[in-house]
């Protein structure tokens, strides 16, 4: 027997020690006798320090390559295929920091014949996989902006799911600005149970950072429409793209969001993905981004401010099956010309194209992983791989 490669030993200011294994999120707290049979593996407690994970027979390599192994079949798990669909690339925001620039100028809408070969698409891969749940994402663009694209299509898909015993669920990423009742009343027939919406920070800064192109207060018409959403039962989750200058905002963002309209707030870093950081109005003062490093910081200072349960702790420190949708097999993105994508972050760039999916099925084209971080020279050997798989 030996220490697993994945064990975490720390002590307490108490004295007490504290096991974690990364590869199962086993905890234990442990007395100086019992942390002597994990040093030795062996003694009183090695059969249960075995079962939990925290000694092994296997060798370093054989649990890495037993990791490999679990990463591998959870890719080849063919229970949920998900579809992230693109009705239209336009936008009518005109966000300073847009990544998505280029695209939005791509005019045009989801038609018939590509919903209809888009459910040909899902009925092909029922027919190799059988899988029993469909999950699709509506992107942009902004997909409010077609929703009689996305009614038509779901329809398609819904009913095929219901004559199939399938599955079936939505998620929208939407900026919500033409929300109204009857929107609203549509996006619930076509069951959708969640909605991602960004909120940069309070209302002044969110303005000026989330600008409606018709000059409308961006923020109260977000918050108008996740009342409309939340009232036909719709989960509501929303980003906070934070920097240096929006981050202060943040903890009383979440906790005033969650209190008084039931949203969930998040925080993520504002990247420079576009790379027109320093072109103004994307630029300091009213701009001014972290580093990766600072941010992660900035992150843990908050977490440790607050109190938090075991049960949060533990669900939070649970190994992962991969970081990426994308990293599954089963996982497409498709714009409104029929073009797929293995990522979100690709839609739109003729080069990332895999295959139209009106072509003939033979010409289509599997996923590839293109990262495998089990593989990597760096992240291969590291004891918390599986808590994040690079």
């Amino acid at each position: 027997m030996r220490r697993s490669r994945y064990t975490i030993a720390e002590m307490t200011d108490e004295g007490e020690h504290l096991l974690y294994n990364t590869a199962n999120g086993a905890f234990a707290a442990l007395d100086d006798a019992a942390f002597a049979c994990y040093e030795t593996c062996a003694g009183t407690w090695a059969n249960d320090l075995a079962r939990a994970g925290f000694i092994t027979e296997l060798t370093p390599d054989e649990e890495q390559d037993a990791l490999r192994r679990r990463i591998a079949r959870n890719r080849d798990d063919h229970g949920t295929f998900t579809l992230s669909i693109v009705p239209t690339y336009a936008c009518n925001y005109r966000c300073p920091y847009c990544y998505e620039q280029d695209r939005t100028r791509i005019k045009g809408k989801m038609d018939e014949p590509v919903m209809d070969a888009i459910v040909a698409f899902v009925r092909a891969h029922h027919g190799q996989d059988a899988f029993n749940k469909l999950a699709v994402q509506w992107y942009g663009g902004d997909p409010s902006l077609a929703l009689d694209a996305v009614e038509a299509l779901s329809a398609k898909l819904i009913g095929w799911c219901d004559a199939n015993g399938v599955a079936y669920d939505a998620l929208m990423l939407t900026n919500a600005n033409v929300i109204g009742s009857r929107e609203a009343d549509i996006i619930a027939r076509c069951r959708v149970s969640s909605m991602l919406l960004t909120i940069d920070g309070p209302e002044e800064i969110h303005n000026r950072r989330r600008v409606a192109a018709n000059g409308t207060n961006s923020y109260e018409r977000t918050m108008h429409a996740a009342r409309l959403l939340r009232a036909r039962g719709i989960f509501l989750a929303a980003s906070m793209n934070v920097d240096r200058v929006s981050w202060p905002y943040f903890r009383e963002m979440r906790d005033k969001l969650l209190a008084e309209e039931g949203i969930a707030l998040n925080a993520g870093r504002l990247c420079d993905y576009g790379h027109t950081f320093g072109t103004p109005p994307f630029s300091q003062p009213d701009f001014d981004l972290f580093t990766h490093e600072e941010f992660c910081q900035e992150r843990l200072n908050l977490f440790r401010e607050e109190s938090h349960t075991a049960e949060e702790l533990r669900s939070l420190l649970q190994p992962i099956t991969q970081f990426c949708t994308g990293q599954s097999g089963d996982y497409f993105v498709i714009d409104f010309k029929g073009d797929v994508f293995s990522c979100d972050g690709w839609v739109g760039f003729p080069e990332n194209v895999r295959f139209n999916i009106t072509d003939d099925p033979s010409t289509w084209k599997p996923s590839e992983i293109v990262f495998d971080a089990p593989l990597d020279e760096k992240c291969g050997p590291c004891e918390l791989l599986p808590l994040c798989l690079g």
